[in-house]
């Protein structure tokens, strides 16, 4: 084999092709690449943040409403509580206004009764008094019926 001029000539043209087709293609298409996946990298990233932020706002809106579900927990039962206690402390005035009434009552219904007994003892005794007259005679003497005879007789019926 022998060295010619052609192979150096073929040689120092490749080379130089080499650099020309660098300068001229290969360098802007790696230039574009860097540039695509810097892009990309950036899109990428900037994907990643708003995911996390949503993630975060996922679980600051799930708290929220988490609280949100106490705190109206806290109301309703609250509110339950006051109205159980309301309707002990009508319950109770009622049952105190009705255990008056009856107290009331039951003295208007002694006081009748002992009214009523007096006035009746009192009768009772007068009409002792003149049936023994009658039975007996108005010239006998008898002990005439007294109050304490009646009570005695009404205890023992």
């Amino acid at each position: 084999m022998e060295i010619n001029a052609t192979i150096f000539v073929t040689s120092v043209s490749f080379i130089l092709f080499i650099f020309i087709m660098n300068a001229i293609l290969y360098k802007p298409v790696m230039k574009i690449m860097e540039q695509r996946q810097k892009y990309i990298d950036d899109n990428k990233n900037a994907a990643n943040e708003s995911h996390k932020k949503a993630q975060e706002m996922l679980a600051d809106k799930d708290s929220k409403i988490a609280d949100a579900q106490r705190k109206s927990r806290d109301i309703v039962a609250s509110k339950a509580d006051a109205l159980k206690a309301e309707r002990a402390k009508i319950l109770d005035d009622t049952k105190k206004n009705v255990s008056d009434y009856f107290a009331q009552q039951k003295n208007n219904l002694n006081e009748q009764k002992e009214s009523v007994s007096a006035s009746m003892k009192s009768d009772v005794a007068d009409l002792a008094n003149r049936l023994t007259t009658k039975l007996m005679g108005e010239g006998v003497a008898f002990e005439p019926v007294g109050a304490n005879d009646i009570d005695e007789a009404m205890k023992n019926a």
